[in-house]
Parts: structure tokens; C-alpha cells; sequence
């Protein structure tokens, strides 16, 4: 009986400590209700807001006082028009500029915390800089990151595609000044994690799809690609797009078949696109998915056509 309960103790002291640390740790996503509310919250405590606001007290004066209410209106309206789209402009730049003034101590955090591939292994890395960025008065909130995947993709584009585009040392000192050594050493973390990822992806044991044998491509099911398209297309999430569109082609009062049918191709190409986009947007989400693409590939013993068929059931 004691050598069980010693066990149960090991192995409680085995468990990983980033499983442990992730449990206590609270990101925005658990703290607003959506990605939606927390870019408005965001939005409303930045200065360009604060600026985009204030812009509209010398303009209810001009009101007042103008005789004329022509100019008032449309400068009014420009205000109102172009002041959000500035403010979505400038929002991507103004996180990447805060974020490359605190690269040392991103860099230590990951160095720390050793993330990989996975999203959820940059969730301590996430409320650490959240904390970090707003107690040095380096961000105005405390919610920077949204949530794990923020901050995974911030990384790529702040740190790691960069740094990995400078060839020579004189342009990684020019561009990332002292953080360099501390760049590497984050990196070398980074890159040691995914490839343990990699090693258990790229085994045949790691993923064996089952009912494989039944499997069937959509060629097989439809007559060609062009039927395909238009079943994954004239689905519930474009119900909306189709109902707006049968409401303006068929109760218009307007009978000009030119217009109707220029209408019809112009929906049914916006259609074709958007589809397209959310499939890519879907297929790049995450890295695990991109893994087990690459090793499905590397695993496959078929060659040609047919081994690309056995990798699309797959």
C-alpha cells in the first residue's frame, strides 16, 4: 500500500510544470466574451481613439456656428468614415512597435517557458508579457495578447521571420541591437521543442487514420469539380448572402435582364472567392496541421497519382 501512495507521488511531481503553470493562468479570451469585444475594448482605451474622439468637439462648434451646413457635413463624414479605418491601419503597426521595444524580454520569457509548435504551450508566455507590457507602462491594457495563438503568431512575425532574414551579423545587431544574443537563445528553445513535435509527427505510429479502406474523394462522389465547388459553396453560412441576393434580383421592380444577370455572376464570383479564403484561412491555422501534412507525405510508400490520392483521404 505505501509503494503505491509513493508512486501516486511521483507521479504527481512528474507532471510537466508548463501543464501546471497553464492551468493558473487567465488570458482575455477568458475574460471578455469574444475576440470582438476585446478589439473594441482594446480599441476604445488606444490615444488614436482618444484623438479620433476629441476631433469631434471643434466640430460640433463649427456647427453651431456655421450658416452653411454643407461643409460641416461632409467634413463630418469623412471624420466618421475614414477615422475607424485609420484606426484598424495603424492598430497591427502600433502592436509591433510597442512589442520590438520589449524583445529582450519576450525572448526571456520564451526561453523560459520553452513553447513549441502547439498554441497551447504559449499560453504562460501570453499572460506573463500581458502583465510585464502594462506594468512597465509599455502597453495601456492588460489583454496585449488575446489569447495563446496571438501571441505564437506575434512571434513569428516580430521575431522569427526577421531575425531568420538577416543573413549577417552586422544587420541582426543594426536591427535587434542587444536583443540578439538573447533572440538566439529564445530561438535555439523554440527550435529544439518543434523538433521533438517533428519526431513524433514523423512516424507512421503518430496518426493511422482509421476506416481508410471506405474512404472516399470527392471526385468519387461528384461529377466533376465544378459540382463540387457549388456544394461547399450554397451552404447554411451563406444563407444570408443568397436571401439578400434573391431579394434584390427577384422583388426588384427593375426588369433589366443585363443588370439581373450581371448581379448573378458578380455574387457567384464574391461567392467562389470568399470560399477560397475561409478554406485557406482554415487550412493555416495551425502548425500541428502542417506537421502532420509534411509527414503524411514523407510516410506515404505510393508514388505519383495514386500516392497523392491515398494522402487527400488521409
Amino acid at each position: 500500500m505505501k509503494d503505491n501512495e509513493i508512486e501516486d507521488e511521483k507521479s504527481v511531481d512528474v507532471l510537466p510544470f508548463k501543464q501546471l503553470e497553464s492551468q493558473k493562468t487567465v488570458l482575455p479570451q477568458d475574460v471578455f466574451r469574444n475576440e470582438l469585444t476585446w478589439f473594441c475594448y482594446e480599441m476604445s482605451k488606444s490615444l488614436a481613439f482618444r484623438i479620433w474622439m476629441l476631433l469631434w468637439l471643434p466640430l460640433s462648434v463649427w456647427w453651431k456656428l456655421s450658416n452653411n451646413w454643407v461643409y460641416p457635413l461632409i467634413v463630418s463624414l469623412l471624420v466618421l468614415v475614414l477615422g475607424p479605418i485609420f484606426l484598424l491601419v495603424i492598430r497591427e503597426p502600433s502592436r509591433k512597435r510597442s512589442l520590438s521595444k520589449q524583445l529582450t524580454q519576450f525572448c526571456k520569457e520564451i526561453t523560459k517557458s520553452t513553447p513549441s509548435s502547439d498554441p497551447h504551450d504559449w499560453e504562460v508566455v501570453a499572460a506573463n508579457l500581458n502583465s510585464y507590457l502594462y506594468e512597465n507602462k509599455a502597453w495601456n491594457t492588460r489583454y496585449f495578447f488575446f489569447n495563446a495563438t496571438d501571441c505564437g503568431e506575434m512571434f513569428r512575425k516580430t521575431v522569427l521571420e526577421p531575425f531568420s532574414l538577416k543573413k549577417d551579423e552586422a544587420a541582426k545587431v543594426k536591427s535587434f541591437k542587444d536583443s540578439v544574443p538573447y533572440i538566439e537563445e529564445a530561438l535555439g528553445v523554440y527550435f529544439t521543442e518543434v523538433e521533438k513535435h517533428w519526431k513524433l509527427f514523423n512516424t507512421e505510429k503518430s496518426w493511422s487514420p482509421v476506416g481508410l479502406e471506405d474512404a472516399k474523394l470527392p471526385k468519387e462522389a461528384h461529377r466533376s469539380k465544378f459540382t463540387w465547388l457549388l456544394g461547399r459553396i450554397f451552404t447554411i453560412y451563406f444563407l444570408p448572402l443568397c436571401l439578400a441576393f434573391f431579394n434584390c434580383t427577384y422583388t426588384s421592380r427593375n426588369d433589366d435582364l443585363i443588370s439581373d444577370f450581371s448581379y448573378t455572376v458578380v455574387i457567384f464570383l464574391f461567392m467562389v472567392w470568399l470560399f477560397r479564403n475561409i478554406r485557406m484561412i482554415v487550412l493555416s491555422v495551425k502548425m500541428e496541421h502542417k506537421m502532420q501534412f509534411l509527414s503524411t507525405i514523407i510516410n506515404e510508400q505510393e508514388s505519383g497519382a495514386n500516392g497523392w490520392d491515398e494522402i487527400a483521404k488521409k
